[in-house]
């Protein structure tokens, strides 16, 4: 009994520790990254000793590399998310840890980004290169978003796929950046990739319509391609032209990311255990009208018996919690005079409630089993030696936990325009707006050459919680 109580103590302790969040457990970090402080946040994620554990590493890459962006050493961010990359690859192939997440929780395995935070390793090193001036590896990045989206989505059941599928902002990008190399065709297919996927997916699913920019450059590059039709079609379509190019003048790309993208927490659900004759375990909540129904009669009659004595199931989801939005407009203010408005082209936050569902909905019928398996096996353990039987309760407690780990530096939403400017010093103001209509000013100076693009990405870190 003393070794009971003693096992008891421990098992307690390790339960108020679980209990913290990984935002929570890293809250140093965030509150430094969140004021702009990139020095110390990168301290303090170095000092963190769980970050750089094997379970956590590719968090880690990942936030290394969004700190040597903000920081605009871009060869050094791209060097991370190319580790990280890697590393996330090697983790989906690696089974190792599956068995002890099977008797404890999803959080003991090497932590594999959601797909969103998967290809935003691309985005990232797609804007790295194009601060580097390399378009080419730029556009290849590009590419590589899509082509892991197909991969991913392939590998999940016909009837639990990913709405995000495809990615609107990564076509949109790549259009862009043809189209800084005056690659007029591929332009226009990149850009009419985008505009299908913001019509069929994005606006129905995260709210996101296609943004004007996309439907000015969408329309220009069907008219200098000598797509004809296609241009009639797209001008009768959108009800204006596109905005003609002055050759003595620049370009600018003005990318803005606003805000932070959520972080996990936790919560749960209680599901009632009905067994039958027939050899079925179904696990029901009425509240949410859902119900799954298992096969156990090919278990031995121990273990059946005991999970005919299953009252119910409480199982742990993770959940997101939104960054509240502090700035969601902005325009840019030219030379003091013209106004260009920026149109949201990527809603990172509402992708990621929808891509963390649509995974739930794939896992949760495994989530239950790996549950009730646990509660048979406390009742097995419990007629055998009531003292074992009190531990295994005990372990099952304190280790069912949600995994709340996410990539918590990512923004909130992305935000672009287009602007024509002299050749020569341009003062640029980035007037962000609250929903109450509050402003902030930002001045930023940029140097244009004439016919060419320039691109520039300014992530805004204020966000409520």
């Amino acid at each position: 009994m003393r070794i009971i109580r003693l096992l008891s103590i421990v098992f307690i302790g390790l339960t108020v520790t679980a209990c913290a969040t990984y935002y929570q457990q890293n809250e140093t970090f965030n509150q430094y990254f969140r004021q702009g402080d990139i020095a110390n946040a990168t301290k303090a994620l170095d000092e963190t000793k769980t970050n750089t554990r094997n379970k956590n590493r590719s968090l880690y890459l990942l936030n290394k590399g969004t700190l040597s962006w903000m920081q605009e050493n871009y060869t050094e961010a791209t060097n991370y998310f190319n580790e990280a990359d890697l590393y996330i690859e090697d983790q989906r192939k690696n089974f190792a840890s599956e068995a002890l997440a099977l008797i404890s929780n999803p959080g003991v395995r090497p932590y594999v980004p959601e797909d969103f935070e998967n290809v935003m390793v691309n985005i990232y090193k797609a804007l790295s290169y194009l601060e580097l001036n390399n378009t080419d590896k730029a556009i290849v990045e590009c590419r590589r978003v899509n082509e892991k989206l197909y991969a991913l989505n392939d590998k999940y059941p016909k009837n639990y796929k990913n709405r995000y599928s495809d990615d609107a902002f990564a076509h949109t990008l790549m259009g862009l950046i043809y189209d800084s190399k005056k690659d007029w065709n591929n332009a226009f297919i990149a850009y009419r990739n985008a505009y299908k996927i913001y019509e069929d997916n994005y606006l129905k699913n995260y709210n996101t319509p296609t943004p004007l920019q996309l439907k000015k450059d969408l329309l220009r590059t069907a008219y200098l391609t000598g797509l004809n039709s296609e241009y009639d079609y797209y001008k009768r379509k959108f009800g204006f032209d596109f905005d003609s190019q002055n050759k003595t003048k620049g370009s600018l790309v003005f990318i803005w990311m606003s805000g932070l993208g959520p972080v996990k927490e936790e919560w749960s659900i209680n599901f009632s255990a009905i067994t039958n004759n027939d050899g079925m375990l179904t696990l029901a909540n009425g509240e949410e009208g859902i119900n799954f129904p298992f096969y156990i009669g090919d278990r031995d009659r121990e273990t059946k018996a005991s999970f005919k004595n299953l009252d119910f199931v409480r199982v742990a989801f993770p959940k997101y919690h939104e960054r509240q939005l502090i700035y969601n407009n902005a325009v840019l203010e030219v030379n003091n005079s013209t106004s260009i408005a920026l149109s949201k082209g990527q809603d990172i936050n509402a992708i990621a409630f929808k891509c963390l569902k649509d995974r739930m909905l794939r896992e949760l019928a495994n989530s239950l089993l790996r549950l009730a398996s646990k509660q048979a096996l406390e009742k097995i353990a419990r007629d055998q030696n009531d003292n074992l039987g009190t531990l295994v309760s005990i372990f099952n407690a304190v280790t069912e936990k949600a995994d709340t780990r996410n990539w918590q530096t990512l923004p909130h939403s992305i935000y672009y325009t287009r602007v024509q400017l002299d050749e020569g010093e341009n003062k640029i103001n980035l007037i962000s707006k609250t929903p109450n209509g509050q402003e902030k000013v930002q001045e930023f100076t940029f140097n244009i050459q004439k016919g060419r693009t320039k691109f520039f990405t300014f992530h805004d870190l204020e966000a409520g919680f």
